[in-house]
């Protein structure tokens, strides 16, 4: 077996698997890279440890068989895209467990200091679920199904598990609710049909239609509050009364000046109370004030939110960065000093090139790669959490724009009628005086209801251009999810013909049972019926369709195997080798065949089957999971 080997993302290997009960361990086998064979005789509980795989992946068991009742934990360690990570779930009756997920190996994750993180089955608003954590570690676009719905690991899981259960006619695992949508969308992932530009556009159209609804929801409610106004509510209405009221305004003040005039010559001494000039003075550096701590506020906000922009700038091109596993690797470990960063001096060539250069303390690759890990689902979940902030101060600062406007307007109004108390003398014609004032005083409460007004009106106005830039944002996305989708087509015909040329492969190589195999051009599948036929048939005798089911399975991981762009995790389980009255010899052609497609792939790939009658070719190998199981010796010790 060669040791140089290409990965395709995203990939899945199963290193361990360890079953519990309470604190007894009852099974504990290490698995291969690419092959992997679970042998046994009949009913010794080989299907049992490919369910617990199964679940322990993200799978879910609905009947779960009377001896994994017995058990109470499955851990799984299993490395996503080369990073190693241990998942651990509770057997259980009840459905939808959560997980726990420990980023790192085997070793680092029973330390008494061990970050395990525990995730639902179901996201919600304030926690991510273990198939999102899953899915980011394998670099897997959050596909949608049936109802809106996001496809799960467990989804995922019932095309990569052939089972006994499940009727030998069906593409997928057997489950009773079921939709044609979601499988297809599972079928079309794993194709390679959801690349993540698609994906983001079709995400924010959704996010974009919805935004569209609440702006132009708050813009008719908005706009209610004028339904009887006779005139056009817009700004140049609102400028042209604004400067109606404030011609007023000076008129008034003109003639008050003028009042004060023949009150100087008349030579009236005594002015206007003391008490009103005071008032008009405290309410005058009360507005200053408040104009002033809402300046303070919107600086201090434009501030945080340039600050945010460059962080979250940051964290997504952290995030690039760190998803290519192989460059980050390079980097953490090109290091090499010359000289000494302290003193200059030169240093003496390393003889090892698994030690550091500086030090020559020894690298913990995996432990970096399982820092690296973390680092890329922490880095994702801050990028998520830094952006709902942004939007918060972007909707705050439109609140503190709309009240420094009021604040202004208010400021401006009492600066005036503050100048006019301190320079107007109260006289005989201090009634006249007063109506003055009043008129004026009327004025500038309009002004200031205008200015009410105006807030709304501006709003509207923003309200209106945001409309404008969410629909031609949508045309747009509308446009390029057009565009993706054509991508999408050709990408799932590439990927079918693919799938049905290595399916006929196998069919072909097939023992001469059945005379439509040996003749196979055309493999039909559809995902969304569960169906698939050859050459346009498809009854076939019961060995025959496990033959041909099987032969799906392997001729889609193969397909994986050979492109890079199927999203596919190059990742198989099969308890079907033997099924419906399968004679050994077909069974162990079988076998052969799909130990040369593993064995012989030069790209990452895990295939893990059960028979309880091995091909002669495979029997004494390497590949064999743990040992031979029996009847006296059976897989789990309960």
């Amino acid at each position: 077996m060669s040791t140089a080997m290409t990965s395709f993302k995203p990939w899945i290997v199963v290193k361990r698997m360890v079953v519990k009960q309470g604190n007894r361990t009852v099974y504990n086998a290490s698995f291969h890279p690419r092959l992997n064979i679970v042998s046994g005789e009949n009913s010794s509980g080989k299907s049992t440890i490919l369910d617990f795989l199964f679940y322990g992946l993200g799978g879910e068991i609905y009947d779960w068989r009377e001896a994994a009742l017995a058990c109470s934990e499955v851990v799984i360690e299993v490395l996503f895209n080369g990073h190693s990570a241990i998942l651990a779930r509770e057997i259980s009756q009840q459905t939808g467990r959560p997980m726990r997920i420990f980023l790192g190996e085997w070793d680092q994750g029973f330390l008494p200091d061990a970050a395990w993180g525990l995730y639902p089955y179901k996201r919600s608003l304030n926690k991510e679920s273990f198939s999102q954590v899953i899915f980011r570690l394998m670099g897997m676009p959050e596909a949608t199904g049936d109802a809106s719905s996001n496809i799960t690991m467990h989804q995922i899981l019932r095309l990569l598990y052939a089972d006994q259960l499940s009727p030998v006619d069906r593409i997928f695992r057997f489950e009773r609710f079921d939709t044609a949508l979601t499988r297809q969308t599972v079928g079309d992932l794993l194709c390679g049909a959801y690349d993540n530009t698609l994906y983001r556009h079709q995400l924010r159209l959704r996010d974009a239609n919805k935004e569209l609804e609440n702006v132009t929801n708050e813009w008719k409610s908005s706009a209610a509050l004028f339904a009887h106004t006779k005139h056009a509510i817009t700004l140049d209405w609102l400028n042209a009364e604004r400067i109606r009221l404030n011609e007023q305004l000076n008129a008034v003040r003109t003639e008050a000046e003028e009042l004060e005039e023949k009150i100087f010559n008349a030579e009236v001494s005594d002015g206007l109370t003391l008490n009103e000039q005071k008032h008009a003075y405290q309410e005058l550096v009360q507005a200053q004030k408040n104009l002033f701590s809402l300046q303070e506020k919107r600086d201090a906000l434009d501030l945080e939110m340039a600050d945010s922009d460059q962080y979250i700038h940051a964290l997504e091109v952290k995030l690039e960065e760190l998803q290519d596993a192989e460059i980050t690797a390079q980097y953490l470990n090109g290091i090499e000093f010359i000289y000494c960063p302290s003193c200059y001096a030169p240093i003496e060539d390393n003889p090892s090139e698994h030690s550091c250069s500086l030090c020559k303390s020894p690298f913990d690759k995996e432990r970096a790669r399982s820092r690296i890990l973390a680092i890329i689902n922490e880095t994702g979940i801050q990028i998520k959490q830094s952006n709902k902030l942004q939007e918060d101060r972007k909707k705050e600062a439109l609140e503190l724009d709309s009240e420094f406007s009021k604040a202004n307007i208010k400021w401006s109004g009492l600066a005036q009628r503050y100048k006019f108390l301190n320079r107007l003398p109260s006289t005989e014609l201090r009634l006249r005086a007063r109506v003055l004032y009043s008129k004026a005083g009327y004025l500038e409460r309009e002004i200031e209801d205008l200015a009410q007004k105006g807030s709304l009106i501006e709003r509207l106005d923003a309200l209106s251009k945001a409309k404008s830039k969410l629909m031609d944002e949508i045309r747009t996305l509308n446009d390029e999810i057009s565009s993706g989708e054509i991508r999408q087509k050709n990408q799932l015909s590439r990927a079918y013909t693919l799938i049905s040329d290595n399916v006929c492969a196998f069919l072909r190589h097939d023992l001469l049972r059945q005379d439509t195999f040996s003749k196979a051009e055309n493999i039909y599948f559809s995902f969304g019926d569960d169906r698939m036929s050859v050459n346009g048939e498809g009854f076939f005798s019961a060995s025959s369709m496990v033959y041909l089911r099987n032969s799906f399975f392997a001729g889609f991981l193969q397909s994986a195997i050979q492109d890079s762009s199927f999203r596919h995790p190059r990742f198989l389980i099969m308890d079907t080798i033997e099924d419906k009255g399968m004679e050994p010899k077909r069974s162990h052609h079988f076998q052969n065949l799909l130990a040369e497609m593993s064995l012989s792939a030069g790209v990452e790939n895990q295939l893990i089957y059960a028979t309880a009658m091995i091909s002669p070719d495979l029997e004494k190998t390497e590949y064999i999971v743990d040992r031979f199981y029996t009847h006296d010796d059976r897989t789990l010790k309960v």
